[in-house]
């Protein structure tokens, strides 16, 4: 078997930072541009609302709707700025991914070479271990440059997480379970999603 641990030392931190997002996002994948929001909810706020209206929906209707109050609107507030942040720290990885584009793929391909003379009962080339491993070197050395980069943005998407986490319990402690299908919000002087899988739903219902 050939192990490559430097290459996957760098599919490794992918994977995590990708779970990271997926589950500190997943609740809200519908939702329109951050900015956007971010925008409404400071009019919003100018004029005396929350920013926000948060509705609660059973069977495909709507049962409620108000606007967020004090507490939530600043846990929700903490989260947009939060995601802001995870956007800067985003940016150093996603040259990280250029530079490694082509080293990964010649990686992969040498890789194929010596796997295909392994299962014809070959010895592999040593010419192709060796590029092999200089391949392998370079794709760590890049990894290991980022490496910063990639613990702040791990650390990011815990906090983001965290905060999603607090911020969806706090809305869905006064529903019992089952009382209610989906939790969404919509910027306050936006129409209210008229689909109602449409949105940018927080919670559903366990």
């Amino acid at each position: 078997m050939i192990h490559l641990p430097k290459h996957l030392k760098f599919i490794a931190p992918v994977l995590v930072l990708t779970a990271l997002q997926l589950g500190a996002c997943s609740n809200a994948g519908a939702a329109a541009d951050s900015s956007a929001l971010a925008n409404a909810g400071t009019q919003s706020q100018n004029s005396g609302g929350s920013g926000y209206q948060l509705q609660v929906l059973k069977d495909c209707k709507v049962l409620s709707e108000r606007p967020l109050n004090a507490q939530e609107l600043k846990l929700y507030q903490e989260l947009q700025l939060a995601e802001q942040r995870m956007k800067q720290l985003e940016a150093p990885l996603k040259q990280m991914e250029l530079e490694l584009a082509t080293q990964s793929k010649a990686l992969e391909h040498l890789t194929s070479q010596i796997e295909q003379q392994v299962g014809q009962r070959k010895g592999p080339d040593p010419q192709l271990l060796a590029q092999q491993a200089e391949f392998s070197n370079k794709i760590s050395a890049v990894v290991d440059s980022h490496q910063a980069d990639i613990d702040a943005l791990s650390s990011q998407g815990q906090y983001i997480a965290t905060v999603a986490t607090e911020f969806e319990q706090l809305v869905i402690k006064p529903f019992d379970k089952g009382s209610y299908d989906q939790i969404r919000l919509f910027p306050q002087g936006d129409k209210a999603p008229t689909d109602c899988q449409q949105g940018m739903f927080f919670s559903a219902s366990r």
